[in-house]
């Protein structure tokens, strides 16, 4: 369109409809106008409506129907009998989701209580996309197959804190730890790639909940959005342990805090047999090597800095 007036081109301005000719589902197109020396550039986000992902409560919006527990065990099966059992003494009717890959194997099994074996040593990380696979609710808690519900595991504080911010993620106390959180970031780097940054601290407090703390990593205890988490993952190469990988691969994806208020209790138990696959000793060459040099060449590192 032309026009030597600007009343008239305004005018026209106003019945301008802009159509995509290109299909995509996400995309930016630059629209361009000029009016005698000037010119404007209008971006233009070209994005596919999605469809919500709704889950019902229930009419009483009972936690059972929010919440799913989901854990992972290896050649523990004491330990996970006790965090089975603590659960049902304040808890008793929430889904819990174990993923298993010992041998031999024992029945779990049970009301509420859903069992899934694995190949044996199948992993980790892999048991943890298992169990979070299976999860029908809104949010799920994850815990170590070694932990204890008590008094202070009160679950719905969690749920409080979801339900009323965008956290995707929150985590509690364990043990006789202090509140555990870290900062990470990604420090440019040159053409051998860039540095991850891991030291201490928060950001700040979550409005609304100055108990709680902006940070990106946290500890092995937290509850988290369902569809946020799995979007990210957990990546099965580490098959043996891995902790701080996943909150890297969830750096500017999910909103992640730390808050006081609940804690679990922690019954460390291992065995020998459960120590050697911890260690790596099942997997050809050095473990550590071997997941050093996957995060190394998935995140386009070279260094990894730690105070």
């Amino acid at each position: 369109m032309r026009s030597n007036s600007l009343v008239l081109l305004n005018r026209q301005l106003q019945a301008v409809v802009y159509v995509n000719t290109v299909y995509d589902i996400d995309a930016t197109d630059l629209v361009y106008f000029s009016y005698q020396d000037y010119q404007a550039i209008f971006p233009i986000r070209i994005r596919v409506r999605k469809s919500p992902r709704l889950y019902y409560p229930g009419k009483d919006n009972d936690i059972n129907n929010k919440v799913t527990i989901i854990t992972k065990t290896f050649l523990r099966y004491p330990s996970v009998k006790a965090l089975i059992n603590s659960t049902r003494m304040f808890y008793p009717k929430i889904r819990i989701v174990i993923a298993d890959d010992s041998r031999p194997v024992e029945d779990l099994q049970a009301e509420n209580t859903d069992h899934y074996v694995m190949p044996f040593g199948a992993g980790w990380f892999g048991g943890r996309n298992l169990a979070l696979s299976q999860v029908t609710t809104p949010y799920f808690l994850w815990v170590d197959d070694d932990y204890v519900f008590i008094n202070e595991t009160k679950l719905e504080n969690f749920v409080d804190v979801l339900d009323n911010t965008n956290l995707d993620l929150v985590s509690g106390r364990v043990g006789n730890k202090q509140l555990m959180y870290s900062k990470l970031s990604i420090l440019p780097g040159d053409e051998h790639g860039d540095c991850l940054f891991q030291g201490s601290g928060h950001y700040r407090s979550v409005p609304g909940y100055p108990h709680c703390y902006l940070t990106p990593k946290v500890t092995n205890f937290f509850m988290g959005r369902t569809d946020a988490v799995r979007a990210v993952g957990f990546d099965p190469t580490y098959s043996r342990y891995g902790h701080t990988e996943f909150f890297v691969d969830a750096m500017g994806r999910l909103r992640i805090a730390a808050c006081e208020g609940v804690r679990i209790d922690h019954i460390q138990t291992r065995n020998k047999d459960f120590n050697k696959f911890r260690s790596g000793g099942s997997v050809a060459g050095n473990y550590r090597d071997i997941i050093m040099k996957r995060q190394y060449f998935k995140d386009n590192l070279h260094c990894w800095i730690k105070t």
